[in-house]
């Protein structure tokens, strides 16, 4: 059988390995390594210190146009990769790093995009960039909730974060019972005359807020009280991962994700499982992976077939979301219309790292009396164009090619238009149609920030 060839990391591997978690290190704020500083301020364009291929798109000069007249995105603005502007400027951004020549074009490139360029916006263009190109293997950034926190814990989290302090924290008596305990004791003098009986009272307590049986609660714990990991003890059994971090203070802090319960909607005893950060963060993985506007071809996308991919991945998270919701009794997931109120509300709670919350979605919520309508007209016609296709049984491509739907393969097809990707044979009614449906949830528009 074939063997696979080790590869080493090397001293230049772990070079570059460390440029990529420094390059991160607190995104939000300005750079602060004094190398890469230097680094970025010599940024030139030229043409030759780029390998691109025979077709490319133009995103890249729109991009570098864009930044010479100083109309890119503003760094501490939300950044949307689904609004069309912002994508666009991304895009650009990407090839910079993508089309490098390369490591010392792409690293120099790097360091001049984290120093003037909106955090999202860079954070999605590196992400892209490091999982793409071929001779990146083996490198790899951290995980984005490791990098934007903000976007999968909730505010009260984000804040405990920000303020610890560990002179303050070490002073708490960790285990006082004001604070801490949930058992009290002071009716048990009353009750002294019954045999084996033994009063206590359970304060502020819900079945879901499992931690409480612990005895804690919402705070920060030092890591000897206990640690929630589920793989914790193959690293306590590790003698050179405890000799590592013999000296390094780690907290944790319990979260509360089942909030809110009957109180906002009963759909809010679901967000233990919609807002688990690994859940979300896989869905972000998927679509670095496969980007839908990127062309499959070039990226090596289309081998995989992507369209299929596409929907076996949809089907699978909705196969477990529906689990979910039938062990919780809600029954069958409701159909979406544009026309009908949505029942159930959702507050995610979650705040930016500008400082300013997420918009939430009242109960009966009516999506057709939001947003921009020509953007609505534009879904519209997609489902419709898509209904024709399901119903006709055919699918006639802008070339005049006739593809058979009843075909097991054309799944491929069908995958590719309703992911809205590069792709995909209908590309007047489908390759930014999933776009437009975000921009008009969120009310933008996309002339925005537009460099003609």
């Amino acid at each position: 059988p074939h063997k696979k060839e080790t590869k080493y990391a090397d001293k230049d591997f772990l070079a570059k390995q460390k440029f990529l978690f420094e390059i991160v290190y607190r995104v939000e704020d300005p750079l602060m390594f004094e190398e890469y500083i230097k680094l970025g301020k010599t940024f030139t364009y030229h043409e030759e210190d780029y390998t691109f291929p025979e077709h490319h798109s133009e995103y890249m000069k729109k991009f570098y146009n864009a930044y010479k007249y100083g109309v890119t995105l503003p760094k501490g603005e939300y950044f949307g990769s689904l609004a069309f502007t912002h994508f666009e400027q991304m895009y650009g951004l990407f090839e910079f790093f993508y089309y490098a020549k390369d490591w010392d074009v792409f690293q120099r490139n790097v360091c001049w995009a984290r120093m003037y360029f909106n955090e999202g916006m860079f954070v999605q263009a590196l992400t892209l960039a490091v999982m793409h190109r071929d001779d990146f293997g083996g490198l790899m950034l951290p995980a984005v909730y490791e990098i934007f926190p903000q976007y999968f814990f909730n505010s009260k989290f984000i804040y405990e974060a920000e303020k610890f302090d560990f002179d303050v924290w070490s002073k708490y008596a960790m285990y006082e019972k004001e604070y801490k305990d949930f058992m009290y004791k002071d009716y048990s003098k009353y009750f002294k005359e019954f045999d084996n009986y033994y009063y206590f009272y359970t304060k502020d307590f819900k079945l879901w807020q499992w931690w409480k049986l612990m005895g804690m609660g919402e705070h920060w714990y030092a890591e000897e009280h206990f640690m929630m990991r589920d793989n914790m003890y193959m690293f306590n059994k590790d003698s050179k991962y405890l000799d590592m971090i013999k000296d390094v203070k780690m907290f944790y802090m319990p979260v509360d994700y089942t909030r809110d319960v009957y109180f906002f909607n009963k759909e809010s005893e679901l967000s233990y499982f919609t807002e688990d950060v690994e859940w979300n963060s896989f869905w972000y993985y998927f679509n670095m992976e496969y980007f839908p506007y990127m062309d499959g071809k070039e990226f090596g996308l289309k081998k995989d077939r992507r369209g299929e991919y596409y929907f076996y991945v949809v089907r699978q998270m909705l196969a477990r979301y529906y689990m979910e919701r039938l062990s919780h009794g809600f029954g069958e997931i409701p159909e979406f219309s544009f026309f009908t109120e949505v029942e159930y509300g959702y507050d995610p709670q979650l705040i930016n790292y500008n400082g300013v919350g997420y918009s939430y979605r009242k109960n009966y919520y009516e999506y057709e009396t939001y947003g921009n309508f020509d953007y609505m007209y534009y879904i519209i016609n997609f489902f419709t164009r898509v209904e024709e296709i399901i119903t006709q049984g055919y699918f006639k491509t802008y070339d005049g090619k006739m593809i058979d739907m009843r075909k097991p393969e054309s799944i491929e097809y069908l995958g590719d238009i309703m992911q809205g990707n590069y792709d995909n044979y209908d590309k007047y009614f489908a390759s930014f149609w999933y776009m437009y449906a975000h921009m008009y949830f969120a009310h933008t528009d996309d002339s925005e920030f537009y460099v003609y």
